[in-house]
């Protein structure tokens, strides 16, 4: 669904060992900036954490579901004005028909701006 414009996806490449690398370029002008926040927009952590979500299911052809999320470290901020490319390095384990676990790795401006581990199941 791509949370309603408020990125694009310019990069999408499975990689062996079951992962992928994805670059996103996120919209400047999204809505959610007006807010979050005014004259100095950040990406909020939900927000990327749905991003890692909705590059899953590209990448499964599935609708997910999270489940569990652990770990989560925001290390750094994603100003769409300062870094609007941002590079999505995920990991994926447990490859079930009823769900996997993915490490994700968020690099913004260089950075690593946010890590997590997740557990999504699959929704029929």
């Amino acid at each position: 669904m791509l949370i309603n414009k408020l990125y694009k996806v310019v990069s999408f490449e499975t990689l062996p060992g079951e992962s992928l690398k994805a670059i996103i370029i996120m919209n400047r002008d999204h809505p959610i900036f007006e807010g979050h926040f005014p004259g100095n927009p950040i990406l909020p952590g939900v927000c990327t954490v749905q991003i890692v979500k909705e590059l899953l299911e590209m990448e499964v052809k599935k609708e997910l579901m999270l489940k569990k999320a652990g770990n989560i470290k925001y290390l750094g901020f994603i100003n769409p004005l300062a870094t609007p490319e941002v590079h999505f390095q995920l990991a994926l384990k447990d490859m079930a028909p009823e769900g996997l676990t993915c490490a994700a790795t968020v690099i913004a401006g260089g950075n690593v701006a946010c890590s997590f581990k997740g557990e999504y199941s699959v929704l029929l």
